[in-house]
């Protein structure tokens, strides 16, 4: 997917239904769009909402049937490995997705039924 289809797929905070994500956005993921918040800095505060869970950079190819359900998976620059990418989002035990378009989002944890958000900074 190239910057202009993302654009037009993706949405701000107005658009969100899930309570979840809207919080998420509102607190980290626009700062970091809008580069309030470097990707270190967004890591940390990743663990800081999420304690509860294991928060790995994926660096090679994972297998999500073995991941476990308490982990936050976090992709750099998804769409240069967009055919992963997309496997990883339609496979059954991941739970939502975040795209960022340069930093993607996955959650394991099944609280709430399966979705994809695009979101882009407001």
């Amino acid at each position: 997917m190239n910057r202009l289809q993302f654009f037009l797929k993706s949405q701000t905070a107005h658009g969100l239904h899930s309570p979840s994500i809207y919080a998420l956005y509102v607190e980290l993921l626009n700062p970091y769009l809008n580069g309030q918040l470097s990707y270190l800095e967004l890591i940390e505060s990743l663990k800081l909402r999420y304690p509860a869970y294991s928060i790995e950079e994926m660096e090679e190819k994972y297998d999500p049937a073995k991941v476990d359900e308490n982990t936050l998976l976090l992709l750099r620059n998804p769409y240069e490995k967009e055919d992963f990418w997309n496997a990883l989002k339609s496979h059954p035990k991941v739970i939502q997705t975040v795209d960022l378009y340069t930093v993607g989002l996955v959650f394991f944890k099944p609280i709430c039924p399966k979705q994809n958000f695009y979101l882009r900074k407001m």
